[in-house]
């Protein structure tokens, strides 16, 4: 269960254990990217059945992980396990970015979550379903799969921009040309409705809608 509140964490131990007569339970938590890398790297060989996923999470400190999904693309690519997203994220396009990016086993909005919800959360994911709670799945109803998202790149140039890294510099911790960022920053600016944003613009529109 990976969440930077040891509240939360307690709380979904505390709901989940309330059905020991039908799973047995063995709980590990970490609080950022860093703690769960450490846990998931420990044991590769006797993986993790369920992975709990915050997506706001703190940057990990080498700037390498800047959010939960991009820990989630992590996790899926190096152990089989089934992930349930968490979130209290609410805007419409972010919630439909991360079903795109990052395609969990689950999607939960926090503030719907109960004990039974999560229990049934888990009996999905364990049969191989995916499972969506009721917001999630009147979005996923209403929502065109042909629309365009912001991927992982994207939501990284907003977060550096964020921290003040010039765009000269970007290369470095984005791995692209700068012609590329550049075609994505007018690309992200058109997706939030605003061909001509200026980086302040880009970046409080990019906070307001859960990205950074």
């Amino acid at each position: 269960m990976v969440d930077d509140h040891p509240i939360t964490l307690r709380g979904y131990e505390l709901s989940l254990n309330e059905f020991s007569d039908r799973y047995i339970f063995e709980f590990h938590k970490a609080h950022d990217s860093a703690e769960a890398i450490e846990l998931i790297e420990k044991n590769e060989t006797n993986f993790f059945h369920i992975v709990f996923l915050d997506i706001r999470l703190p940057v990990s400190d080498n700037n390498s992980l800047i959010n939960g999904e991009e820990l989630g693309v992590k996790i899926k690519k190096t152990i089989p396990s089934k992930i349930i997203v968490l979130s209290s994220i609410s805007d419409t396009q972010r919630i439909y970015s991360i079903l795109n990016n990052l395609e969990p086993n689950a999607f939960i909005i926090k503030t719907e979550a109960t004990p039974e919800l999560l229990l049934e959360a888990i009996d999905h994911v364990m049969s191989n379903k995916e499972y969506y709670s009721p917001k999630i799945k009147k979005l996923i109803s209403i929502q065109n799969s042909q629309d365009p998202t912001l991927d992982i790149y994207d939501i990284k140039i907003m977060y550096f921009l964020s921290v003040g890294e010039k765009m000269k510099n970007l290369p470095n911790y984005v791995h692209l040309s700068i012609a590329s960022i550049e075609r994505r920053k007018k690309k992200i600016k058109a997706y939030f409705g605003n061909n001509d944003a200026t980086d302040r613009e880009l970046i409080e529109t990019a906070i307001k809608k859960g990205y950074i």
